[in-house]
């Protein structure tokens, strides 16, 4: 699966959803990046959807931190939806991602930004 299949873009309550589809790793990784960057211009909010990431390696985590800076960068407030029970999120928990960037769907992430 190449980056331009594995991201897709939409809005709801206000913010913009980047969900990201499959294996985030280092051959997909940069485009899936690239991908994010180009797409989304959003500053008023930024979901990051990884509740269809079936995995995600060091390259995939180098990606979603530079989006996530990127986004705050640009003013716009990011949170990251990842179910708990999720090999995903259990990454994100073992290598210390940022605790209040997480929501367990895009739903709770969307009402977190819009409150």
């Amino acid at each position: 699966m190449d980056g331009e299949r594995q991201v897709r873009v939409y809005s709801t309550g206000g913010c913009e959803v980047v969900q990201l589809l499959g294996e985030i790793d280092h051959a997909t990784a940069p485009l899936v990046e690239r991908d994010i960057l180009v797409s989304v211009r959003a500053t008023t909010g930024v979901v990051v959807d990884l509740t269809e990431t079936t995995f995600l390696d060091s390259a995939g985590l180098l990606c979603l931190d530079h989006v996530v800076t990127a986004f705050s960068d640009r003013g716009a407030p990011v949170r990251v939806a990842a179910p708990v029970d999720g090999m995903v999120r259990f990454t994100l928990d073992l290598i210390g991602f940022i605790p209040d960037l997480l929501s367990e769907d895009v739903d709770s992430a969307v009402d977190a930004m819009t409150k």
